[in-house]
């Protein structure tokens, strides 16, 4: 994670930038944009593999809110599944208004 160069990426809350949350071996990014986070995940797939990782793109899903765009997601030519919530350290996190 330290050679990933995110200073500009992600969201700014309460005056700091965050672009991701990760626990074990779960990341979730946090982008403002499809465009955006199909960067960010290229650029962690290419640090992963110098680092002999891969990334399972089964089991990689996007989540969006109702501002951004249907669009295509994908990388390195698969597409990559839209989910509605997910659950992170024990909580349902999801883009419902409730």
């Amino acid at each position: 994670m330290r050679e990933l160069e995110w200073e500009d990426m992600g969201v700014k809350v309460d005056g700091r930038q965050l672009h991701h949350l990760r626990f074990a071996d779960d990341i979730v990014l946090i982008t403002p944009s499809i465009s955006q986070a199909e960067r960010m995940l290229a650029d962690f797939d290419r640090v992963c593999g110098n680092v002999g990782l891969q990334l399972n793109l089964t089991k990689t899903m996007f989540m969006k809110n109702g501002w951004v765009s249907d669009a295509p997601f994908s990388l390195n030519g698969t597409n990559i599944s839209e989910c509605s919530s997910y659950v992170y350290l024990g909580r349902e996190v999801n883009m419902a208004k409730s």
